[in-house]
């Protein structure tokens, strides 16, 4: 069961997801969010980048839909999704690691854009505006996650905040500000 504070993220989540606004996820949802960020980072579909970024997609649309979809239906409801989601991948025998951080890390090294480890508030932006965050909550949440004050990220301290937004319970971890306030 899901906290009240799990309970907004995965509400966040879900919508930025529901790429169509159908208020389902579906298969498609996800290639479309796999589209728009390589769109904003100008990234061709024969770049190794693209690449990542569809299989881990497709990785993780198959682990949401055999997890999640409880009726069978190829898509998934903001229920079947918030009830799911913290039981399958919070559980702590590594679902998240196999299904959810490769598609993490693709779009993570995708906004690296200059392959130095480390995403600047530029790179964060564009990503951030492919998922569909608010101009005004970007320069938020990336502020949150430098907790160092160094201007960047490094790529591994936010997938670490990747799995607190999503499957984090801990009400003062950093990763919850991920997509800005929620």
């Amino acid at each position: 069961m899901a906290t009240v504070i799990q309970q907004r993220k995965l509400d966040k989540a879900f919508n930025h997801l529901d790429a169509d606004r159908s208020g389902y996820v579906e298969e498609q949802d996800l290639t479309d969010l796999g589209l728009r960020l390589l769109a904003n980072f100008g990234v061709t579909h024969e770049d190794p980048k693209a690449r990542r970024i569809a299989d881990g997609f497709s990785t993780f649309w198959v682990a949401l839909a055999e997890a999640l979809d409880a009726d069978g239906d190829r898509r998934l409801s903001p229920q079947e999704y918030a009830d799911g989601m913290i039981d399958a991948f919070a559980q702590g025998d590594g679902a998240f690691d196999r299904h959810f951080r490769p598609g993490a890390i693709a779009v993570l090294e995708l906004a690296d854009t200059d392959d130095d480890g480390f995403v600047n508030p530029a790179e964060f932006a564009v990503m951030q505006r492919a998922f569909g965050t608010p101009e005004d909550e970007i320069g938020f949440a990336f502020d949150q996650l430098d907790t160092d004050r160094d201007g960047r990220l490094s790529v591994d301290e936010m997938i670490v905040a990747v799995e607190q937004f999503y499957i984090g319970a801990d009400e003062n971890a950093v990763g919850n500000w991920f997509f800005g306030r929620y």
